[in-house]
């Protein structure tokens, strides 16, 4: 993390690190989320998880899921479930999508915004996540306590609870991509998410492209 002087001119002069949501899991969730799709992801090294959108759950066996959580694509594999699939499910009872999203931006972010998020964000939080269930920086409870009474921007958050910008930054990142916080200042930049595409349905296709 940067210091707490760096971060102070960062958050002056709006000159800001980002990170985009492509370069994680963060898409393929939101991807599967918005087309109410189950999918699995899955990893040579470090297990998986199976993400319910039907439901919105999602179930993990891997054994460090904040490492498995900052792979980038190409590490993983994302893999649309069917009925019998999500069957073993059923009678399981996963942990919030929400939670996953907030983990997965929390650990990526390092200090950074995530793209679609600025500097000068006036942010309001319509949501209180359950806290102990989530990682967290020293001063989370504090920021989110000022977001949900009073919403106010990134910059003036900052100076006001004396916490550096790059705290502010991953704090404010998780809380958006788990949907908990939005920016109240300006109309928000949600592109629109095509469903996963069936891998098998592709390998498919692309054999009879090959003539096999």
């Amino acid at each position: 993390m940067t210091s707490k002087a760096e971060s102070s001119s960062n958050t002056n002069t709006g000159t800001t690190d980002f990170f985009s949501p492509d370069d994680s899991m963060i898409t393929s969730f939101r991807r599967a989320s918005a087309n109410k799709q189950n999918i699995r992801i899955s990893t040579d090294t470090h297990g998986g998880l199976v993400l319910l959108s039907s439901r919105g759950e999602y179930f993990s066996d891997s054994p460090d899921l904040p490492e498995l959580l900052q792979l980038s694509p190409g590490a993983f594999r994302v893999n649309l479930l069917s009925e019998e699939d999500s069957a073993p499910y059923g009678n399981r009872v996963g942990r919030n999508i929400d939670e996953l999203m907030w983990q997965t931006a929390f650990y990526v972010s390092k200090g950074r915004l995530m793209e679609g998020c600025h500097w000068n964000d006036v942010v309001q939080l319509d949501y209180w996540p359950n806290l102990t269930r989530l990682p967290l920086t020293p001063d989370t409870f504090r920021i989110l306590a000022l977001f949900y009474k009073h919403p106010t921007s990134i910059f003036f958050a900052s100076r006001l609870l004396k916490v550096p910008a790059d705290e502010m930054y991953q704090v404010y990142s998780a809380a958006r991509a788990a949907g908990f916080a939005r920016a109240i200042n300006r109309k928000p930049e949600e592109p629109r998410l095509e469903p996963h595409r069936s891998q098998s349905l592709l390998s498919s296709l692309l054999s009879k492209l090959a003539g096999r």
